[in-house]
């Protein structure tokens, strides 16, 4: 089960919390025994091994927040991540002038980001431009893609297949293991992307 390894993650963060408990009430009951015990109201050896233990907390929680924050995994790292790509052919939405197999829409005049809209498998699939891009050329490995570990043959056989009409949807996911468990991301989605091939631009509908 998925939530059967990101228990692990879970129960690190409750041992931090349980730790953070800890060391309030291990400083509190040190100092009140320095104070009404020893009469004293600072001492190097309590002082030092407060700081020890905050320090302690402190690496654990930049470390889990590292892991399962701020954790970005090579996409080619098999040892984290399980991928796969799936070709599904566009289909074809017939305009008033011209007919098309993508609308491309500019969002925000200030950042050039895109959203792109087309119909494939009998769904309707809307993506921004951060998670897509639209291969229009002779090579159909696209500028943008070139990141993502697309495979060059397969891309000529889907062009041949589908006429250069087609989307390659490329979906990393965290593979089932102890070490994306204590990430609390096993089992879920790293990364997906759309390859949008079209024949030529043409067959891009624009709006602005």
């Amino acid at each position: 089960m998925t939530l059967g390894w990101n228990i692990l993650g879970i129960l690190a963060w409750l041992i931090l919390v349980l730790y953070l408990i800890f060391i309030v009430q291990n400083i509190r009951k040190r100092h009140l025994i320095m104070i009404v015990k020893d009469r004293k109201r600072f001492e190097w050896k309590t002082t030092l091994l407060d700081i020890l233990e905050v320090l302690l907390l402190l690496c654990g929680a930049i470390y889990m927040f590292s892991i399962t924050l701020f954790y970005n995994p090579d996409l080619e790292n098999k040892q984290v991540l399980s991928s796969k790509i799936e070709y599904q052919p566009l289909i074809l939405t017939a305009g008033n002038k011209r007919s098309y197999y993508v609308t491309a829409k500019s969002d925000n005049k200030k950042t050039p980001i895109q959203t792109y809209t087309f119909y494939s498998n009998g769904n309707r699939v809307t993506v921004t431009s951060n998670y897509a891009t639209i291969s229009d050329g002779k090579n159909p490995m696209s500028v943008q893609a070139g990141a993502i570990p697309y495979s060059s043959k397969q891309l000529v056989q889907a062009d041949a297949r589908y006429q250069n009409a087609y989307v390659a949807t490329y979906t990393a996911t965290y593979k089932k293991n102890w070490q994306n468990g204590l990430r609390m991301h096993a089992g879920k989605t790293a990364a997906r992307y759309y390859l949008i091939r079209v024949p030529d631009r043409t067959f891009v509908r624009e709006l602005k």
